[in-house]
């Protein structure tokens, strides 16, 4: 920068504007190269829209594919009593259910105390155990309670940390002695029943942990206070009685899950039937993905007549032969069904491409021809089905390994060999600059040389006139 800033001072001639514009001009010699680079990436970023068009189409394909889909069923209750979901092993039916009670948990209380923090006793072991009044214990614990944390406070942390499925909270009654200890099972019904323990070694033969905690759930009584008992949940389905621990009830209807939260006066109405909304809806996104790749084709490959502009890949072998390939495959006739293509159920192909469904035909294809529809989409014994031949098809087109994938590399490749060739081609310019500069800072100081003598030999000349008058 500081030779290029100073050309010319000693010649007088702007050499550095002259500079500069050979360099614009050289870097002209750029400009093919940078203009097929530029095509080249606009034709790789085509390939690459395109294959993930296409990926999401295969994806569509695929779930059609799913022998679940065609399987699952739906419910419909008008109750408030409960919900019911279904999962993939329910079959359609009808049933009549009454929830008679709600599962809840146990909550016991003990006395009160004058303070959070006073020690009660010296200390000792409290055995937690949860179960039924049957006496099947499901889980037990011992905790050690030291003298220091022989409080509310201390005994409520502790059996928190116990971590049991036992809630352990204080609550103020307003009372002269307010504190009162509150346990409560995690777990709803009569299987997950407290009892409460205390072994103490005071000195004096007192009590004062076991006087205040200790509770048997199998003789109902002890030194806390049981203020919610524990309950199963009781319902019956078509007249048949069934009881849960908990209001979560599974399998109650085969592959169903009903979730109680209310008590009934009178039989509630539960359907389950097919779920054929899930299948249209699985159609709508394959068609609705169909027409995305078809739009997508049709701007990247056409040519628009009115604004005089071409599509990046018209023309191109590639595009033209993915579009074909994927056209083909959807008119692939399916063996081995009451159906054997796409339009039989009301999908079908119209004469600008996109794809359109027919919903009269399609809701009464559904309606009574559901398992047919799963064979024409997942196929039937050695016969593919119509995902299957989607989905290879799609593979090959825009896979991994497929067509798209392979014209992307190529493409790259070409564009790493026209960068080389305008790194190439830069150094090229900037060697010739480099000439250049070096030629016209030689040309400075020869001009600058000559102006010298010039000037000297003007003074001499001029001193001789004086002389000489």
């Amino acid at each position: 920068m500081a030779v290029t800033s100073s050309l010319g001072i000693g010649s007088g001639l702007d050499l550095s504007s002259l500079l500069d514009g050979l360099r614009s001009s050289e870097q002209q010699r750029l400009v093919p190269l940078q203009k097929q680079a530029s095509s080249y990436n606009t034709k790789l970023s085509a390939y690459g829209t395109l294959q993930s068009s296409l990926a999401n189409f295969q994806t569509s394909a695929e779930a059609l594919g799913k022998a679940s889909l065609y399987d699952g069923v739906k419910t419909t209750t008008d109750s408030d009593a409960f919900t019911a979901v279904a999962g993939e092993k329910a079959d359609p039916g009808s049933y009549s259910i009454e929830v008679d009670q709600l599962a809840r948990s146990q909550s016991l209380v003990s006395a009160g105390e004058a303070s959070v923090d006073d020690k009660i006793g010296n200390g000792g072991k409290i055995t937690l155990s949860l179960g039924d009044t049957g006496g099947n214990v499901s889980e037990t614990v011992d905790i050690d309670i030291d003298s220091a944390d022989s409080s509310l406070s201390g005994i409520r942390d502790a059996i928190n940390a116990a971590d049991i499925g036992v809630n352990a909270s204080i609550v103020n009654d307003g009372s002269g002695t307010p504190y009162r200890l509150v346990l409560s099972s995690n777990t709803t019904g009569t299987a997950s029943q407290i009892s409460v323990s205390v072994a103490e070694t005071n000195g004096d033969g007192s009590t004062p942990l076991g006087d205040l905690l200790s509770y048997d759930s199998a003789a109902g009584s002890s030194a806390m206070s049981e203020t919610v008992a524990a309950r199963d949940a009781k319902l019956s389905v078509n007249g048949i009685a069934i009881v849960s621990q908990t209001n979560r009830v599974e399998e109650a209807i085969a592959g169903v899950t009903l979730t109680l939260s209310k008590t009934t006066t009178e039989p509630q109405a539960l359907t389950a039937t097919r779920d054929t909304d899930s299948v249209k809806s699985a159609l709508q996104r394959f068609v609705k993905a169909y027409n995305s790749v078809n739009s997508l084709s049709d701007k990247l490959t056409a040519f628009d007549a009115e604004e005089k502009v071409s599509g990046v890949l018209l023309g191109d072998s590639t595009a033209r032969t993915a579009e074909t390939r994927v056209r083909s495959a959807l008119n692939t006739p399916i063996s081995g069904g009451a159906f054997s293509s796409l339009a039989e159920i009301g999908i079908s192909l119209q004469r600008d491409g996109t794809m359109e469904i027919d919903d009269e035909k399609l809701d009464a294809a559904l309606a009574n021809n559901l398992a047919d529809i799963g064979q024409l989409m997942g196929g039937t014994g050695d016969n593919d089905g119509l995902s299957k031949v989607l989905v290879s098809t799609l593979e090959a087109v825009a896979g991994e390994q497929g067509l798209l994938q392979s014209a992307s590399d190529g493409m790259k490749t070409r564009i790493d060999n026209l960068t080389d060739s305008m790194e190439r081609e830069q150094e090229s310019i900037d060697s010739t600059i480099a000439r250049y500069q070096k030629q016209f800072v030689q040309l400075d100081s020869i001009m600058a040389s000559i102006n010298s003598t010039s000037n000297y030999l003007t003074q001499q000349f001029a001193s001789l006139n004086q002389s000489s008058d």
